[in-house]
């Protein structure tokens, strides 16, 4: 027996799902893959974003003497 190395687990109807079954799953019940990577995409940007902003915003100091 294989082991399983997905880490996507759905539950479908008390069935659990993994691999290509759960991902088919998760992307359709989204709205499809298209709609799912745009999503997953912009959440990806924007915490991208968010972290340089405030990487930014953090004064630059030194030790003077």
């Amino acid at each position: 027996m294989s082991e399983n190395r997905c880490s996507l687990k759905v539950v479908k109807n008390g069935k659990r799902l993994h691999g290509t079954a759960a991902i088919l799953h998760m992307t359709s019940r989204e709205g499809g893959f298209d709609a799912w990577l745009k999503k997953h995409s912009e959440k990806v940007a924007e915490a991208s974003v968010i972290e340089f902003m405030n990487e930014q915003q953090r004064p630059k100091l030194k030790v003077v003497r």
